[in-house]
């Protein structure tokens, strides 16, 4: 649909950014703490039979392994090894189930949400003020259920290569993005009221955040302006201070290296995609 081409031109502007050598990302990944967000209550991922009774990242796939595990080992296996997990409800599975880290090769630490759930930009602020995050660290939030499947090459790699560049041109944060997203009803071309074509099941070229982002040393102090009066999220806060300043920068990655597990569905299309079978 020609429609959608020009579409992507317009929001899609994207530029491919110098990859750090393995010897230049060794240096700086020392510099990073992976902060994984397993505090939420996943209410549509209840739909899930069996997970009502463990926190959503840590509920077990048919092959014995969780979200949590799988993101934890990816990040892992490229030499990141600091790890802040942020917990909430049923924090007690995810803690049972990680640990120290010691298993996995890599140092885990744990805040918990102050009382009541916060939200990501509560939850950020919360690790500062308990001294769990650092002034001077930079970090990369990552919600383990934004699963990264079949990617091509190392993302570790290639995201922290693509903030190193947005801190060169004076960017505080990167969002990691992909270009599409799957719309779930039959698209139409409507002309002087004419249908003129027709797709099902469209691509939108829309770029859309994968829950994957990427924070200088520099931001906190942005993270002082969220509540803990209610839950408040840093990408609908803060987002729209940064782009506004010029300081938010986007990669994208491709759409099918990339599955949000949050319902039944999705949790059986990431079956599928790891090619297991439900016991």
């Amino acid at each position: 649909m020609q429609a959608l081409d020009q579409l992507k031109t317009q929001l899609c502007d994207v530029i491919e950014t110098p990859k750090l050598t393995q010897e230049e990302f060794d240096k700086v990944k020392k510099n990073y703490k992976i902060v994984l967000m397993a505090g939420g209550e996943s209410s549509r991922f209840k739909e899930v039979p069996g997970s009502t009774a463990t926190n959503k990242s840590a509920f077990t796939l048919p092959n014995g392994d969780t979200m949590i595990e799988m993101t934890i080992r990816m990040y892992a296996e490229a030499g990141l090894k600091d790890f802040l997990i942020l917990v909430y409800h049923h924090a007690s599975s995810i803690i049972d189930l990680l640990g120290s880290g010691d298993k996995y090769g890599v140092n885990i630490d744990y805040c918990f949400d102050p009382e009541k759930p916060v939200g990501k930009g509560g939850a950020i602020r919360n690790a500062y003020e308990k001294g769990h995050l650092k002034k001077e660290e930079k970090f990369i939030v990552h919600n383990p259920d934004d699963v990264i499947l079949n990617y091509s090459g190392s993302f570790p790699l290639d995201i922290i290569s693509a903030h190193e560049y947005a801190e060169s041109k004076g960017c505080e944060s990167t969002v990691v993005n992909v270009l599409e997203t799957p719309h779930q009803y039959t698209g139409m071309m409507i002309e002087k009221g004419f249908v003129t074509e027709v797709v099902m099941y469209p691509m939108l070229p829309i770029p859309i955040h994968t829950g994957i982002t990427l924070f200088s040393n520099k931001v906190f102090e942005r993270f002082k302006i969220f509540s803990y009066d209610k839950p408040t999220d840093f990408e609908k806060i803060l987002f729209p201070i940064l782009s506004n300043e010029r300081k938010l920068f986007a990669i994208a990655i491709p759409t099918g290296s990339w599955i949000a597990v949050n319902n039944l569905k999705s949790y059986k299309e990431l079956i599928k995609k790891l090619n297991l079978e439900e016991k």
